[in-house]
């Protein structure tokens, strides 16, 4: 019986690790949105001074590719993606309650938990992916802010 209680704790995990990864997901998704924000609106406000007399340069050309760079890597973190998050309650339902012979509650916990943890760790891969597609676009955020002052700069 004491195992029972180990299982349930193991769930308990299981879950509260796949719910605080939902969160740092929909956190970067927010991050990029911002970062994609800012990117357009210094573009807007910074590309219209660096081009305002109609004569572009190097660095003008460069921050656009920057701001491009910024666009699509944001994107990349905003594309809607499949994560695994919960177990298909069909299978539960049919392995652990409707089977011949049902299944102990503890070996439910097992599973599922087993199953989450699996679940996690598929997750985690792109989630990886994910921040190194947001710091890309922090660093290409800073690398045009400074072009576009080099633009700006050129024209005086």
């Amino acid at each position: 019986m004491a195992n029972d209680a180990l299982y349930e704790i193991a769930y308990d995990e299981a879950v509260r690790a796949l719910a605080e990864q939902r969160g740092i997901i929909d956190s970067l998704r927010a991050r990029a949105g911002l970062l994609f924000s800012a990117a357009a609106v210094t573009t807007s406000f910074l590309g219209a001074q660096a081009l305002g007399g109609g004569v572009s340069n190097v660095s003008s050309w460069l921050a656009l590719t920057c701001f491009l760079a910024v666009a699509a890597t944001s994107l990349a973190v905003l594309w809607p993606r499949k994560w695994e998050a919960t177990a298909n309650a069909r299978e539960v339902i049919q392995t652990y309650v409707e089977s011949v012979d049902p299944i102990p509650v503890v070996r439910l916990y097992r599973d599922l938990s087993l199953h989450m943890h699996h679940s996690y760790l598929n997750n985690r891969e792109g989630l990886d992916q994910l921040v190194l597609y947001l710091q890309a676009a922090s660093g290409l955020l800073t690398l045009e802010v400074v072009l576009w002052i080099v633009a700006i700069a050129a024209r005086f």
